[in-house]
């Protein structure tokens, strides 16, 4: 049982938590449980605590989580996977009592896929000079999944170990929209390192955290507007000018899609476009029906087929086409008024993890350029400009995936 607990604890140098367990599924390879301290079992770690501001107040979890690690809790499930990815749902109190964060980590020990969910309960210290946010840990429990039974086993952590945990987030920024999804971002301190990190706040317009299961996205047909049918799904349209235009990405079969955040749908290589079961009247729109709404919100394109991402009045015009939720800048010009609601999907490749994700959308569209090569519509928003452009893509050996729309005359 010594060599348990030095390993263990070796192995969560983040958390320097030892515990056991107490059997909630009886196995006989359950540890020993943890004890509180024998002298004192009702003992309360004392820690520091401050109100906090009230944008900070809520449960944040990290953005690439498929959902909060509450649901998880509450669920008897786990999420989280090995690497360097962070897997954290925090629960922030006005007054900095009560706070919760949970985490998960994951440990290969021989043949047996270890998986820990750790729920610690704790308080808040906020300070302004430097900006910094700090959670102190008094009591926590620790759920462990494991490949070699079903269900989990749940125990109390050890509280001689308690007091070595605590998390820091310097210059937590919040933003607080009514309607839109809104985000945190900080950078955390593990000892002398220091990592960004962003987290999506759980509230009346994302109460569950993550999205909708996949093969039920757009099962149905919607409760209110016009919409097209493919296949087996019914895919919201809105008409812009004389076009009509569906208002969600297509979801289709094949290609790669991002499993966490299905509205972003299918993404595709070029060829693939032929493959994509278009009904009839309705086309992959051409990069003239991009230029067609542009034109519907007054947007004009220069002479290198942009638009002026440094004017002020274009890109609000140009935040009539974007989605009020998805996006990394918060300066309040994507509200989608248009309906068309473009998502920041970016794009996907076999062979890389590419960034831009929150900040750029792509669109296929069945034009070509002068070397025949396939042209994207774009939506581009860097920390100063916000603008709509056309991109060839060059086919090489790993082509790029990317997402699309369909149109139609009206």
């Amino acid at each position: 049982m010594k060599n348990f607990k030095k390993i263990f604890s070796t192995l969560l140098l983040s958390s320097l938590v030892a515990f056991g367990m107490s059997s909630c599924d009886p196995d006989e390879n359950t540890p020993e449980p943890g004890t509180n301290n024998p002298e004192n079992p009702d003992e309360v770690i004392q820690t520091p605590y401050t109100s906090i501001p009230n944008e900070l107040v809520g449960t944040w979890y990290a953005d690439h989580n498929a959902k909060p690690l509450t649901v998880n809790w509450e669920q008897g499930t786990f999420q989280g996977e090995q690497g360097f990815r962070e897997f954290r749902t925090m629960v922030f109190t006005k007054d900095g009592k009560n706070a919760i964060e949970y985490t998960s980590e994951i440990f290969n020990m021989g043949d047996e896929v270890k998986q820990y969910l750790f729920k610690r309960v704790g308080t808040l210290e906020y300070k302004t000079n430097p900006n910094s946010l700090t959670f102190h840990v008094q009591s926590g429990k620790v759920r462990y999944f494991s490949n070699k039974f079903t269900g989990y086993k749940e125990s109390d952590m050890v509280l001689k170990d308690w007091p070595t945990y605590f998390s820091v987030l310097l210059n937590p920024q919040a933003s607080s929209y009514a309607s839109a999804t809104n985000y945190l971002t900080a950078k955390r301190t593990d000892g002398a390192n220091q990592y960004s990190v962003r987290y999506i706040k759980v509230d009346n317009n994302n109460p569950g955290g993550g999205t909708t299961d996949p093969d039920d996205l757009y099962a149905n047909p919607p409760a209110n507007g016009t919409y097209v049918k493919i296949e087996n799904k019914y895919y919201p349209t809105v008409t812009i000018g004389n076009l009509e235009w569906m208002s969600v990405n297509y979801a289709g079969a094949g290609g790669m899609n991002n499993s966490e955040k299905p509205h972003y749908g299918t993404f595709y290589r070029s060829m693939d476009l032929k493959d994509i079961p278009v009904p009839a009247g309705w086309r992959i729109p051409t990069k003239q029906d991009y230029i067609k709404l542009l034109q519907s919100q007054g947007l004009k394109l220069n002479d290198w087929e942009s638009t002026d991402g440094e004017d002020l009045q274009s890109k609000k015009l140009l935040g009539q086409l974007m989605a009020t939720k998805g996006w990394l800048k918060q300066d309040g010009y994507a509200n989608n008024k248009s309906g068309f609601n473009a998502v920041p999907a970016n794009y996907m490749a076999q062979n890389a993890s590419p960034n831009g994700e929150g900040a750029n959308c792509f669109l296929w569209t069945s034009s070509q350029d002068e070397n025949e090569n396939p042209v994207a519509f774009k939506i581009i928003q860097l920390p100063s400009d916000t603008y709509a452009a056309f991109s060839a893509f060059p086919v090489g050996y790993y082509p790029p995936h990317l997402p699309l729309r369909l149109v139609r005359n009206k």
